[in-house]
This record gives structure tokens, C-alpha cells and sequence, in this order.
């Protein structure tokens, strides 16, 4: 287990591979960022905000509801676009990529993804995303699904934006803002009848929530330098750490206010509704090599709410 420990530094957002993202949220329902999802201090990543109720508890967002627009005709073929989540990194071995796990083209029947939900050929499946990628890194993927000629790309990506050594290190919302839109440019120029799914980034707080309590979690996230953004001293009660957990979880709440607000330009792209951000994620649903990404249960929660968010096919 130490070798396994000391070996996740591979995998973080320093350096050649970056942190992705764990399982778990946006509160930007009817068209509001909402500053905090925290309920009472103790047990959460920061301070209560003002967008909390006066009794002290949260607002809880509700995802918006599917879209009602034309049915479009089934995809003969899709890619999926993204970093380690869709990788289906850890997911079935220890810091290894695990593609036949992706809740978006993954093979395998325990997690029932959305290429598998589709039936389509393995030749007509492309996974595109890459262990360890950020927002600046989408247009090039989008590139790929272009040449591949998609008729159906999935999008999850920004976790790493967030999740990275320093707070200070985090990509501002205006660079998140530009660099989505310009990959969702090279879709909608290169795949004009291609349909998009852009999926909300995961809630880091959640993360944090479900494993701040393991020592094993703690220790993973220490030594392999996971996330520390969120993750450093995550035991700490003291204000300035539960100020900074929060403007991580607010950074993403911005960053999922741009995914939203660019996808609503184009008629082709469907935006989940901050599901992925608002779904609760219990210790299952994490891999327990690292406490940090989607176990196979996890990826089947993924495939599961994004499909009942997506396209219903024609």
C-alpha cells in the first residue's frame, strides 16, 4: 500500500499528470451560481454563505429538467471527451486508466455506460479524454472527434481546473469561459449535426466530505499531493481553512455557470442541469486506492443520472 501511495503522485495535477476528478455538483439552478451547498460549519468544506437559508441551512439546488427539443435520430457513433473520470482511472486497477469502465463508452456490463445504453460497435466508440487534462486541453479532444467523424460527444471536464496545488493555481472563470468556448467552436464547425452532452464538474466537496474521516483517505491525499486545493489539512476546523474549501467549491460553481451559459448558444448542445453536481456520492462510489476518483459503482452512478439528463434518441 505505501508503494501504491507514493506511486499517485503520477496521477496528480502537478507535472506531467494531473489530478481528475473524484466522484460527486453545481448549484447554478435557474441561472444562479449559488455560492455554498454547506449547510451547518462542522462536517463541511466551509463557512455557511448567504445564499443559505436564515435557520442556517442550505438551499438544495434541483437539477433542471431535460430538455424538451426535437428527438434527434440515434448516433452511429460517438466520443467521449474529458479526463480521468472518463478514463475510468482507478476504477478496477490502481493507477491505471480503465476505458472499459467509463461511464461514457466504457464495455463493461456492471456499469451499463452510455455507448453501451446505445449499442454501438466498438468501432464506433471513441475515448478521447486524457488522465490528468484541464479545460485548455478540450479543443484538441474536440479535434480528434472531428477527424472521427462523431455523431454523439460527451463532455466532462474541469475538475483539474480546481482541483490543483494551490488555491492560487486554480484557472479564473473568464480562461474557463474562453477555452470552452472555443472547443465547443471546433464542434459546432467541424460536427454541426453532431449532439453534445456537457456534464457538470463534480462537486469537490463531496469528495472531501466523504473521505476528510478515513485515514487511509488522508494519508493518500497527503503523500500523493491530491488535490490540495481542497484537500490539504483536511481535518482542520480553523476559519481560514474552511474559507478556502469553500472558494474552491464556489470556483466550481462558476466554472459549471460558464459550462451553461456557452452551451446554451448552440441548439446541438445539451447542458446536464448541474445533476453531476448536486448528485450525492457515498464511499462506494470512490475508489478506495485513492479516495479521489469514481469506483465502478460510481461510473455506473455517472452513465446512469447522465442518461436520464441526456438525449432521449430518436
Amino acid at each position: 500500500m505505501v508503494a501504491a501511495v507514493l506511486t499517485l503522485s503520477s496521477c496528480n495535477d502537478s507535472d506531467g499528470g494531473r489530478s481528475a476528478a473524484p466522484a460527486a455538483v453545481d448549484a447554478d439552478h435557474a441561472g444562479k451560481p449559488s455560492g455554498s451547498r454547506t449547510g451547518e460549519q462542522s462536517g463541511k468544506p466551509g463557512n455557511p454563505s448567504a445564499t443559505e437559508q436564515p435557520n442556517g441551512k442550505a438551499l438544495v439546488p434541483t437539477p433542471d429538467p431535460p430538455a424538451t427539443a426535437t428527438v434527434p435520430p440515434r448516433p452511429r457513433s460517438m466520443a467521449a471527451l474529458g479526463d480521468s473520470i472518463t478514463r475510468g482511472f482507478d476504477s478496477c486497477d490502481p493507477l491505471q486508466d480503465c476505458p472499459d469502465k467509463s461511464w461514457a463508452t466504457g464495455t463493461s456490463a456492471d456499469v451499463n455506460s452510455h455507448a453501451k445504453r446505445l449499442q454501438l460497435p466498438a468501432d464506433a466508440v471513441f475515448n478521447n479524454a486524457a488522465t490528468g487534462a484541464r479545460m485548455s486541453d478540450l479543443a484538441g479532444q474536440a479535434r480528434e472527434a472531428v477527424r472521427e467523424r462523431a455523431e454523439y460527444v460527451t463532455i466532462l471536464m474541469g475538475a483539474n481546473d480546481a482541483c490543483r496545488r494551490t488555491e492560487a493555481e486554480m484557472t479564473s472563470p473568464g480562461t474557463f469561459e474562453s477555452q470552452f468556448r472555443d472547443a465547443l467552436s471546433v464542434l459546432r464547425e467541424g460536427l454541426p449535426h453532431a449532439r453534445v452532452l456537457v456534464v457538470s464538474v463534480p462537486d469537490l466537496g463531496r469528495m472531501w466530505e466523504t473521505g476528510h474521516d478515513e485515514l487511509v483517505a488522508r494519508t493518500v491525499w497527503s503523500l500523493a499531493n491530491v488535490c490540495q486545493s481542497m484537500l490539504e489539512d483536511p481535518r482542520s476546523a480553523k476559519p481560514d481553512a474552511l474559507d478556502r474549501r469553500q472558494r474552491v467549491r464556489d470556483r466550481v460553481t462558476a466554472y459549471n455557470a460558464k459550462l451553461r451559459e456557452v452551451c446554451s448558444t448552440w441548439s446541438n448542445c445539451r447542458y446536464d442541469g448541474g445533476v453531476v453536481n448536486t448528485q450525492r456520492f457515498g464511499k462506494n462510489d470512490v475508489s478506495h486506492w485513492d479516495w479521489f476518483h469514481p469506483s465502478v459503482a460510481g461510473q455506473r452512478t455517472l452513465a446512469e443520472v447522465t442518461s436520464r439528463q441526456g438525449y432521449t434518441w430518436g
